[in-house]
């Protein structure tokens, strides 16, 4: 952030961040999206997902300031994919964003699966994504990280890239299929 929103938010993030999560689909139909929850949620309702496929997301976040870039090329190695925000109010920021997306890039490779999403969809000074993915040059989607709007779609699209990409024979490794008790 570059400037405060509604005198509400002064600070942008700097922590980093580390979720758990839990795809759960009733078959292994590539098209059939399921479910995405913390694993908190999965393991207290597992009783509702038995005989679904289930896949563990562990989920890596780092705050987009430039400084961070040791870190963030850190957390990357070894990811299978990237959800990727852009800040939807603050154009000024754009090519930072474009900087560390090619950082990115340059440390998995560039044909990882990835999602963009202009972030804060949700605010009325919200810019929208056909300008955003203009100034891109890619598809950007709409969402908002606060309200959780397009974000839980955005990791399923990416896992159905990584599993698309896989090894049908391979899947028994990737997945579960979740048993009562």
């Amino acid at each position: 952030m570059s400037k405060a929103y509604n005198e509400e938010k002064t600070t942008t993030t700097t922590g980093f961040d580390l979720g758990r999560l839990v795809w759960a689909r009733p078959n292994l139909n590539i098209e059939t999206a399921g479910v995405v929850m913390s694993k908190t949620e999965y393991l207290r309702d597992k009783d509702e997902y038995s005989g679904w496929h289930t896949k563990y997301v562990e989920l890596k976040g780092s705050p987009g300031q430039m400084q961070f870039s040791a870190v963030r090329k850190i957390l990357a190695k070894g990811s299978d994919g990237v959800i990727f925000l852009i800040d939807g109010c603050d154009l000024g920021n754009i090519g930072n964003a474009l900087v560390v997306l090619e950082e990115i890039k340059a440390v998995l490779g560039p044909n990882i699966p990835m999602r963009l999403i202009a972030n804060k969809s949700d605010r009325d000074d919200y810019h929208g994504s056909e300008m955003i993915s203009n100034m891109i040059g890619t598809a950007v989607y709409e969402g908002s990280g606060m309200y959780n709007i397009g974000i839980k779609d955005a990791i399923i699209e990416v896992l159905k890239f990584i599993l698309n990409g896989s090894n049908e024979n391979d899947l028994s490794e990737k997945e579960a299929v979740a048993q009562n008790g």
